[in-house]
């Protein structure tokens, strides 16, 4: 690998190692930075920030007043109970974020920490003798692949240490691209989240034509040996109707692939938002009942498609 290649630096958030649900066997999944989605229900709020960015915890602060004092930007305030109080229009392109180190307590800490290719990989040999013989790593995000500088020669690198790499994407990039970082790839989940662009749009930021094209593309792909997996978050009211369901399912039989999984809402990522200082608009949603689950399976094994329900999975 050329040197020039080695010192592209890739924005991580979070690398998560003994994973188990994002691919076969033991893995370490690797959340990269970045998203062309502004999905209101994102449980990685963190991931669409393109640099480090600090993250807030109440229940951690004490209230000691040491951020205020060294904010170059007078971007922290007091509250009524004596809690910092953060202007995330200032604090939220940051760049110094002198707010952390002053912190003793972890209050404050950042999401976000650049790794060259090396360095990633050293970090994956680490957990390598744990992945057992199905294992490997997973990129996750955010979209993994809109770091097109780091993410194309990283998965070059992966397949050079005979890495087993699953990809977790939104399908929503460039086709070329697309193309060409699947040669490296064994394995991948891409969510189909609506079937209607303009619904699509309405929830997520952007239609869905780039994401169902990809999707197509890669099912299509004589030389592509891997492994693709659609997913369907089911959000209550948004796309749990039967049918967009129906479509969702007759859309993935016709492109010639096999299997669909389900994935129920849940609300992970809400202590982020509180974390970021946004306000979770699903705060109140609850999980889609599991009567309800079974019933769309249902509908898409009536497709003549498998069908499995969160992550009650054989991968």
């Amino acid at each position: 690998m050329e040197n020039k290649e080695k010192e592209v630096k890739g924005l991580i958030f979070s690398i998560q190692s003994y994973s188990v649900h994002d691919g076969p066997g033991t893995r370490t999944t690797v959340f990269l930075n970045g998203c062309p989605l502004s999905c209101k229900w994102c449980c990685n709020p963190e991931g669409l920030f393109r640099h480090p960015v600090m993250l807030h915890s109440y229940a951690k602060c004490k209230k000691c007043g040491a951020c205020i004092q060294v904010c170059p930007h007078h971007a922290i305030s007091v509250g009524e109970n004596h809690e910092p109080i953060f202007d995330r229009s200032i604090c939220d392109t940051c760049t110094t974020i002198e707010c952390v180190d002053a912190c003793l307590h972890e209050g404050n800490s950042i999401s976000g920490e650049y790794y060259t290719i090396d360095e990633l990989i050293h970090r994956l040999d680490r957990d390598r003798p744990y992945w057992g013989d199905h294992g490997g790593v997973t990129f996750s995000g955010g979209e993994p692949l809109l770091q097109k500088d780091f993410i194309l020669p990283m998965l070059k690198a992966c397949k050079e240490h005979y890495m087993h790499v699953c990809i977790e994407t939104t399908a929503c990039i460039n086709s070329s691209h697309w193309l060409e970082v699947i040669r490296y790839v064994d394995w991948i989940f891409t969510d189909i989240k609506h079937m209607n662009p303009e619904k699509h749009k309405q929830m997520v930021g952007v239609d869905n034509q780039q994401i169902l094209k990809n999707i197509e593309l890669l099912a299509k792909q004589q030389d592509w040996q891997g492994i693709i997996v659609p997913r369907i978050p089911i959000i209550p009211g948004f796309n749990d109707d039967d049918e967009n369901i129906i479509r969702t399912a007759e859309f993935v039989r016709d492109i010639g692939l096999e299997v669909i999984n389900i994935l129920p809402f849940h609300r992970w990522g809400e202590s982020k938002y509180r974390q970021l200082g946004k306000k979770y608009v699903f705060d109140e949603q609850e999980s889609p009942a599991e009567e309800r689950m079974k019933h769309l399976q249902s509908l898409i094994k009536s497709k003549d498609l498998l069908c499995y329900i969160g992550y009650k999975t054989p991968f």
